[in-house]
């Protein structure tokens, strides 16, 4: 069984910066990530609030530059999931992965965020089929559709800008009357003609057939849907 010093679970921002620590600093590490290393990052068209790129830098591309400063100082990076951790008596532990065991003295857990559902009907039918999570993924399967992005903060309206160069029209949806993303995506928002906004509205269910086509929402002023 392969001994480190440090293993660190979650292969995201946080992750990569504690193993290019922990490598740095001489400790034979390891990074394990299930689904791809850099986390939000992967995932997030443009980047505009990173220190050192003062005309941004797309989300794939900081993810790939932070993996390979990872890496040059000797981390390695597996793509494996953690299904459990054994307690040895001392101080070394078991990790144990979908793919192997490993021993190590020390566990840094960075294993991030996850997506927030909704958590009404269709949400899970439709999932993969309609209902998506990552803008930046799937925004090809609904070229040239109208969509829907539910929330009124940051990620939302960015998510929500960056479909418009695809799609036909987005509509954003939030609960509250007001939106809480920063003014600068606000402004982007209502100067979008491609934007439109639903405030004071929630999404009450996902109906379709074998893929999701409508989206049921609920003015919370008038009680109307």
């Amino acid at each position: 069984m392969e001994q480190f010093d440090v293993l660190i679970i979650g292969g995201g921002a946080a992750g990569l910066s504690a193993g290019l620590y922990s490598s740095r600093a001489m400790l034979k590490t390891v990074v394990i990530e299930k689904i791809g290393f850099g986390g939000q990052i992967l995932v997030t068209d443009e980047i505009e609030n990173y220190p050192g790129f003062p005309k941004g830098i797309k989300g794939p591309e900081l993810s790939i530059m932070m993996e390979e400063q990872t890496r040059r100082f000797g981390a390695e990076l597996k793509y494996e999931e953690v299904v459990a951790v054994e307690q040895l008596n001392g101080p070394l532990k078991i990790v144990h992965t979908s793919e192997n065991s490993y021993c190590t003295k020390t566990i840094i857990i960075a294993s991030g965020g996850s997506h927030k559902k909704l958590g009404v009907p269709g949400e899970e039918d439709f999932s993969g089929k309609g209902v998506s999570y990552c803008a930046v993924c799937d925004a090809n399967f609904f070229r040239g559709e109208e969509v829907v992005v539910i929330g009124g903060g940051d990620a939302a309206l960015d998510e929500g800008s960056y479909l418009t160069g695809i799609v036909e029209k987005v509509t954003v949806i939030h609960r509250r009357d007001q939106l809480r993303a920063s003014k600068i995506l606000q402004e982007r928002a209502l100067a979008n003609p491609k934007m439109d906004l639903l405030l004071s509205h929630v999404v009450e269910e996902f109906r379709g057939t074998d893929l999701m086509d409508r989206v049921l929402a609920k003015n919370l002023k008038t009680g109307e849907s």
